[in-house]
């Protein structure tokens, strides 16, 4: 009589057994890098960090190189408007420290301070030279201005961000701006700060068909026009700013360069071209 063969159990599902944990001889045992190890993986670490630094400034040598090129296109279309657009900087860039923006921001809103007129260099010269108030078929010329320049420079993919600002910096709070007739909160803040800071130059600098403004007229119009043409929150921010700048060092009532001297302080790194002469804006209508 045969012995009874041996009853197979399956495992219930679900319940079979973990695999074993591999024993020493069945692969090599871990162990910490040594000190000579941990040496060579901080040098080549270190390495990396310098090689990704070293190609952060080449590309942002690049995109000031570009700056430099479109600011000379600017100068060289109109000589004057190099010192409006140099003094709007500073005063964007002083608005943008008193709203506490991030480093990155402020810069964009300098570059595309610098460079909010691009779009000029395709308005004709008889236009933009016009002693009297335009006629409205030429203003509507100027008005391509923003939308022409921010096609410029979106060319540039660093500078994308600063051509919202390039677009944008005629826009008006109320949305009755142009090019896109964007409201509040839809207009880029960085075009929201350019604008008040253009506007303020604008006024505080002789034109060839008015005269400058006062400090205090400048000031009220800006408060006049505040929910209207401008962000209300960053109008009042640069209102107090200029206020405090000039409590702090008086300068003369009747808008004088002096005015952007003490208010930008040491805000504005772009040096004026050579070919530049002194950089006294003459400005254009707006």
């Amino acid at each position: 009589m045969s012995r009874p063969s041996a009853v197979h159990r399956a495992t219930p599902r679900g319940l079979s057994n973990p695999p074993s944990a591999p024993s020493v001889t069945q692969g090599a045992v871990a162990t910490r890098p040594d000190a000579s190890q941990c040496r060579k993986l901080e040098g080549r670490h270190a390495g990396c960090v310098r090689e990704l630094e070293e190609a952060r400034r080449v590309l942002q040598d690049t995109v000031t190189d570009v700056i430099a090129a479109l600011v000379a296109a600017i100068e060289m279309k109109d000589k004057y408007a190099y010192g409006h657009s140099l003094r709007e900087a500073g005063y964007a860039v002083a608005l943008a420290q008193a709203m506490r923006l991030p480093k990155q921001q402020v810069e964009d809103i300098r570059r595309g301070a610098l460079i909010h007129d691009i779009g000029m260099i395709f308005v004709s010269p008889r236009i933009i030279h016009k002693p009297v108030e335009l006629a409205e078929d030429e203003f509507e010329a100027v008005k391509k201005h923003a939308a022409l320049g921010a096609a410029v420079v979106s060319k540039v993919h660093l500078l994308r961000d600063v051509a919202k600002i390039v677009r944008h910096h005629h826009e008006r709070y109320d949305g009755s701006g142009y090019p896109d007739g964007l409201a509040d909160d839809h207009i880029p803040l960085g075009a929201r700060v350019v604008a008040v800071a253009d506007a303020f130059e604008a006024m505080t600098e002789e034109r060839p068909y008015r005269r400058m403004l006062t400090l205090d007229k400048a000031l009220a119009e800006l408060e006049r026009h505040a929910g209207g043409q401008f962000d209300p929150r960053v109008m009042k921010t640069f209102v107090s700013l200029v206020r405090r700048k000039v409590a702090q060092s008086p300068v003369p009532q009747d808008g004088s360069l002096l005015l952007a001297e003490v208010v930008i302080d040491s805000t504005l790194t772009y040096e004026p071209s050579r070919s530049g002469g002194d950089g006294r804006g003459r400005g254009r209508r707006r």
